[in-house]
């Protein structure tokens, strides 16, 4: 998805629109020393028709200190490592990720160690309780499978009102370097016309509401050529050299699962992480580098989106919940931002009618409520 998009085409629609289905290889991914994704969501079928599943670069087993396991090592130790893959990516990043061991579990392994298998532990006692607290429950990793879309070209404005965005966005800071939340999956309907023909796409994201053209973002998608109940999940990276495609990582068929997200930049790489807080499963962390020049850390971005050329999918009522952002070292609520309402209408004006309603709730906490196709 893309910035405020005006009258242009849409990669995510090019993406999506294709009429064959790639499938994602992940067998061996699983027979990797990974834990055995047992109970849904898994990583078995193609997230989003016509996206190329790439093929892993460098791969190679990852000790609980971080450090490479070596071809020498005991068969003991290796089967107890983690096992990292990396790929390529278009505009010139690179993307890792590490399945960790059998049995790992967030909650309870050591903030170096968990940081180790690609997780954002932090050390400080205090806030390492809330992380922990975060993963309550969690009991296997789901490998992130890398899915790439065709490119396409995209228009960037900014508009309060917007043909193609809405929800919140926050202002007020230049250094915006995390941005996390928990959503819900909603039920959709086929009250807009046939699957193929509506989408809907909650994202969280850093950029995109200035005139920059940059905007880094991860979210899920249903709709066309994805989840038609349940959820696809993306990350893209977008500035206004490179119109790069959405990276597809797997999807889950669970209706009603509240699914957390954070993505975190520093110093040009980014982490994205997708976790099932209801089924207690999470997609390996991925770590994409190279992304300085895609970074705008002037907003965080709180977004549910109907992407070009497609209506809004008819969905339940959606809610973002424990949303907020780390500007520097300070993490505050949504709302205890500076926040600006983005209306989505069916003219992308003020005169337009209303898509969705955007509907505070606490520091942390709106909903939407879905009102018109299109």
């Amino acid at each position: 998805m893309r910035p405020f998009r005006a009258n242009a085409s849409s990669r995510i629609r090019k993406a999506l629109i294709v009429a064959s289905s790639v499938l994602v290889a992940t067998a061996a991914y699983i027979t990797a020393p990974a834990t055995p994704a047992n109970a849904v969501p898994v990583a078995g079928s193609a997230p989003a028709k016509g996206c190329r599943t790439l093929s892993s670069t460098q791969t190679r087993l990852v000790g609980a200190d971080g450090k490479t396991v070596p071809p020498s090592a005991s068969a003991a130790v290796r089967a107890a490592a983690g096992k990292e893959f990396r790929y390529r990516l278009p505009g010139g990043a690179t993307m890792s990720t590490i399945v960790p061991p059998q049995g790992f579990r967030p909650q309870t392994a050591g903030p170096a160690t968990a940081r180790a298998y690609g997780f954002d532990a932090p050390d400080n006692p205090k806030a390492l309780a809330a992380w922990r607290a975060k993963y309550q429950g969690y009991r296997e990793t789901i490998p992130s499978v890398p899915c790439v879309g065709p490119s396409g070209k995209s228009a960037l404005r900014f508009a309060t009102y917007s043909g193609n965005w809405g929800g919140y966005v926050a202002t007020g800071h230049s250094n915006y370097n995390e941005v996390y939340d928990d959503q819900n999956i909603p039920s959709y309907s086929a009250s807009c016309g046939p699957n193929r023909s509506t989408l809907a796409a909650p994202w969280i994201g850093l950029g995109g509401y200035h005139q920059t053209g940059k905007l880094i973002q991860q979210g899920f998608a249903s709709g066309s050529g994805t989840a038609t109940q349940g959820a696809s999940l993306w990350y893209e990276y977008l500035n206004s050299s490179h119109q790069n495609p959405p990276v597809w990582i797997g999807r889950t068929n669970k209706t009603g699962h509240v699914i957390s997200q954070y993505m975190t930049y520093s110093r040009g790489k980014v982490g994205f992480h997708w976790y099932d807080r209801t089924a207690g499963s999470g997609w390996s962390p991925v770590n994409v580098s190279g992304l300085s020049s895609y970074y705008d850390g002037t907003t965080a971005d709180f977004i549910t989106e109907r992407p070009a050329g497609y209506k809004l999918r008819k969905f339940s009522r959606q809610t973002f919940s424990a949303a907020g952002a780390r500007y520097g070292s300070t993490f505050k609520d949504l709302f205890k931002l500076p926040t600006t309402d983005v209306r989505l209408t069916t003219s992308g004006s003020s005169s337009g009618a209303a898509m969705i309603t955007n509907h505070r709730s606490s520091s942390s906490k709106f909903d939407q409520t879905w009102k018109r196709c299109s």
